[in-house]
């Protein structure tokens, strides 16, 4: 079967749209897998990973949307000037460990934001195989303690369900889909630096296989 790999050579660019997974918090820029997976296939890579950022345009505990979400700022950075021809995401770890306004900022926002912003680069001429939708790495029970009270306290269950919630829309659009938290969550803590939340060097070459590999589901 067809892979996002074997689509993306027959490409140019790709934008890489996440949060400081893609935007490589602790790691080499040669390292990140946005990299590693634009010099496999051969891209021009445009690196739109901003650190601390969730998907959803929902208030937070503070009564303001968190600076810089996905949905907020996907027009400009996917749909600007510089728009490449693949988008790969990498969004939903920071929404799902996001606790402090669980009757606001929660799964359901990710669902309805993440839709929307499909939704918009299709509108916008990208077709769905020009998109692969990665699904929330996998962190150590340690990394549901890190980042202060806000980011303290989910549990694993509810991280799942967020992790289902990306695969759903995946195949809801029919876009490809990498298997990120599968593949990562397969190997542990072994790809994670110590602050349990962060890929290592190793994580970030298995997440860029989870992305070379992945098919339509």
């Amino acid at each position: 079967m067809r892979t996002f790999l074997d689509h993306a050579r027959t490409r140019s660019s790709l934008s890489a749209f996440g949060d400081s997974m893609t935007a490589g918090a602790s790691v080499s820029e040669n390292a990140r897998w946005a990299n590693l997976l634009a010099a496999e296939a051969g891209l021009v890579l445009r690196n739109k990973g901003i650190s601390g950022t969730v998907m959803q345009g929902s208030v937070d505990a503070s009564g303001a949307p968190r600076p810089g979400n996905g949905v907020g700022r996907y027009r400009s950075d996917l749909l600007g000037a510089d728009r490449s021809d693949l988008v790969a995401i990498l969004y939903g770890c920071n929404d799902a460990r996001y606790t402090a306004a669980p009757k606001t900022l929660n799964r359901a926002g990710l669902e309805r934001d993440y839709v929307s912003v499909v939704a918009g680069l299709l509108s916008a001429g990208f077709d769905p195989d020009d998109i692969c939708i990665g699904s929330p790495a996998y962190v150590t029970d340690e990394g549901f303690g890190i980042g202060g009270a806000e980011f303290s306290g989910q549990s694993r269950a509810e991280y799942d369900r967020h992790v289902e919630s990306v695969r759903a829309i995946a195949k809801r659009f029919g876009t490809y889909y990498a298997p990120v938290h599968e593949a990562t969550a397969a190997q542990g803590k072994d790809l994670i630096l110590p602050d349990g939340i962060h890929p290592n060097d190793k994580g970030h070459a298995v997440i860029a296989a989870a992305f070379a590999s992945a098919q339509m589901i």
